[in-house]
């Protein structure tokens, strides 16, 4: 009777621990790890920034009259900016972007976005580079900031 609650005791604990090594889903067993990176999506649709910016180059044309932003504080309006951006659902397909945005890290990761500017009182657009099927709405209110800053750029 011990021999047959130690065996059952095994059992139950093997299957447990080979239970909780498996990925949350098969299509995740047959990818290769990726490297993570600085910007997550939460559950809540909405882009967060993990880390500490360093700075922001926004360009007209990918990397061609870049302009750096290095303050504190419109390091903060862009971070209110993605992080204040809400996922919309389906699949898209955009014209070319009007600005490049890059999101440089103190760790040296950088993240890129594609912006489309709306006119005032209207909504902004962001698309992560490496999501290309999938947007992310800028409120009325913070495509207004997004407007000033263009005009900084421009100036």
């Amino acid at each position: 009777m011990r021999k047959n609650i130690v065996t059952i005791l095994s059992v139950v604990l093997v299957s447990s621990f080979l239970f909780g090594c498996q990925p949350k889903d098969n299509s995740m067993a047959m990818e290769t790890e990726k490297p993570t990176t600085e910007i997550q999506v939460e559950d809540n649709n909405q882009l967060n920034l993990d880390g500490d910016i360093t700075k922001i180059i926004v360009s007209k044309t990918k990397g061609v009259n870049a302009t750096v932003f290095e303050k504190e504080e419109v390091i903060e309006t862009f971070k209110s900016i993605i992080s204040g951006a809400s996922k919309e659902s389906g699949i898209v397909n955009m014209a070319n972007p009007e600005l490049y945005v890059d999101v440089v890290y103190e760790n040296g990761n950088k993240q890129s976005f594609y912006l489309w500017i709306g006119e005032k009182g209207q909504k902004s657009t962001l698309m992560k580079t490496d999501d290309t099927h999938t947007i992310y709405t800028v409120s009325e209110e913070m495509n207004d900031m997004v407007i000033e800053l263009v005009e900084s750029i421009e100036n």
